[in-house]
């Protein structure tokens, strides 16, 4: 059993939760008062018909889309058209300027 205290345990966060997958219980303080512990889990994945009866209920009053499987997220990359010319202009007239 270790004890740490939250700012520590907040700087070192994955090496105290490395530590727990590891079967070590941590201890948390706050100003010397113990707070919270963290337990290692026997590694089962939590599945509760509450928690699947609440997501659907807000899938369907349109508050949240379940997802269909695993997908990155990405942003549509814009390809940017420039016109060279206008471009060329602009800088042979700065550059003129300069001179």
């Amino acid at each position: 059993m270790k004890m740490v205290g939250i700012r520590n345990l907040k700087n070192s966060l994955s090496q105290y939760i490395n530590l727990v997958k590891s079967g070590e219980k941590i201890i948390i303080t706050d100003h010397g008062k113990i707070v919270a512990e963290i337990i290692p889990t026997k590694g089962q994945s939590i599945k509760s018909a509450l928690l699947e009866k609440y997501l659907s209920e807000q899938a369907e009053n349109g508050k949240l889309l379940l997802s269909s499987g695993k997908k990155q997220i990405r942003k549509k990359e814009e390809k940017k058209e420039y016109d060279w010319e206008k471009i060329a202009k602009i800088y042979e007239k700065t550059r003129n300027d300069r001179l």
